[in-house]
């Protein structure tokens, strides 16, 4: 059988690491796992309870296109406790965990060959990912002065379509405050570069608060998931 070039996409190794560390969990040794993000605490009581309670009450079927309507205004609402912003729940799309998100958002903006530019170090995925669907990412080195975050003054510019930033960011940790965000999505906006702002860290802070890329600006792409603030990873819910 024949398989499609965009199959050949590098390996992510934090899953491969995952499925070894099963195997030697199989064969009874006792591995502490460092591999992947996986938060240590449960899930919400309260979204366990709903869940098995609507599990007992009905099926689970199919949902409207954008996701349950009830959970899109419960995320409004979340932006208005998070950052004070008012965000119409139509403008919210639910789907199969943050991945799904990075999918729809990479299908809604570009064409294949289009160029994305990505911070390094960086989430191995968003590569991974923009390959599999035929567009190019370029890598953008990054420095400890900068605090390894793509800045206004990072080296790009109108030969980019996009450009994908995660503050806080995977690995590092590390955050742009509001004028340093500010200024590199003015800069994507005076080159005609789409921007899409990774924020499934948001929550996660010790003394400043992270700032949302729709603070600054609607004319943006903002990925988020249940998985990180809330424990939810294997729930698979991302917006």
């Amino acid at each position: 059988m024949k398989k499609s070039n965009r199959s050949n996409i590098d390996s992510f190794i934090v899953m491969d690491v995952m499925e070894q560390a099963r195997l030697e969990e199989e064969a009874g040794r006792n591995i502490v796992h460092m591999e992947v993000g996986q938060p240590s605490t449960p899930a919400p009581r309260r979204a366990i309870k709903d869940l098995s309670d609507l599990m007992h009450k009905e099926p689970l079927g199919y949902t409207v296109a954008l996701g349950i309507p009830l959970l899109r205004r419960k995320i409004s609402d979340l932006y208005l406790k998070w950052y004070g912003l008012e965000l119409n729940p139509d403008r919210i799309i639910v789907t199969s965990g943050s991945s799904g998100a990075f999918v729809l958002a990479f299908t809604s903006l570009f064409d294949t060959g289009a160029r994305v530019g990505l911070g390094a170090p960086g989430y191995p995925s968003y590569r991974q990912i923009l390959k599999a669907m035929g567009l190019e990412p370029i890598i953008l080195e990054t420095t400890s002065k900068e605090k390894f975050q793509v800045t206004s003054n990072s080296t790009f510019g109108p030969e980019l379509d996009g450009l994908l930033i995660a503050s806080p960011a995977n690995p590092t940790g590390s955050m742009l405050n509001f004028n340093s965000l500010q200024s590199l999505i003015n800069k994507c906006a005076d080159n005609d570069i789409s921007f899409i702002s990774d924020e499934i860290y948001h929550g996660i802070e010790y003394q400043e608060k992270a700032v949302s890329a729709l603070e600054i600006t609607d004319n943006c792409y903002v990925i988020n998931s249940f998985s990180k603030y809330f424990s939810m990873t294997g729930w698979r819910i991302g917006w």
